[in-house]
């Protein structure tokens, strides 16, 4: 699991490493750039709807992409799920962690 730029580094993780079993990408910043990639495992997107860092273009980008992850845009901004950022929208950060918490379950068993 990554935020922002770790989002990112998720995205990366799902596409060229072995060992990983899943991932799950909040807000990840550039990820849309590297759609020419491919993941080989499960991954996971939430975005935020009010994200000023990323482009709902973007997230259509990954949307069409990557059709069959699910994807996630939350009435937010970005950081929604760090509650040291003003940002934070808890009733946003309990539902992406409760469909983390599936998604995890579902794939790691």
């Amino acid at each position: 699991v990554g935020y922002c730029f770790g989002g990112l580094l998720a995205w990366l993780a799902a596409c060229q490493l072995q060992k990983v079993a899943c991932a799950v990408s909040y807000y990840g910043g550039g990820v849309a750039s590297e759609m020419s990639q491919t993941p080989s495992v499960p991954i996971m997107f939430h975005f935020a709807a009010e994200d000023a860092h990323i482009s709902m273009d973007d997230v259509a980008v990954v949307e069409k992409a990557q059709p069959d992850a699910p994807l996630f845009l939350y009435e937010a901004d970005h950081g929604f799920n760090c509650n040291h950022r003003a940002s934070y929208n808890e009733p946003a950060a309990v539902l992406a962690l409760s469909r983390t918490h599936e998604f995890f379950n579902a794939h790691l068993g």
